[in-house]
């Protein structure tokens, strides 16, 4: 994860990017790596994710979208 983050914030990458998104697995083991790793939950509550994807209450979300901030290592 660590060199995924270093390459694009590298000079050389021309891709610019600002966001790291994934869509990981709804499961404690998953999430938790991606959150170990900075990444944030992009809907603080599955609800809001459900409303947003247009997604029945009742549907049981079998992945989250999380993303990591770039800029944050940029700056450093």
């Amino acid at each position: 994860m660590n060199f995924i983050k270093a390459w694009f914030i590298d000079p050389d990458n021309k891709t610019a990017c600002r966001f790291l998104v994934v869509d990981a697995y709804n499961e404690p083991k998953p999430l938790s790596y991606y959150k170990r790793n900075g990444f944030i939950e992009l809907f603080s509550a599955e609800e809001q994710e459900k409303e947003s994807t247009n997604l029945p209450a009742e549907y049981e979300l079998k992945t989250r979208l999380l993303y990591f901030d770039l800029i944050v290592l940029a700056n450093k």
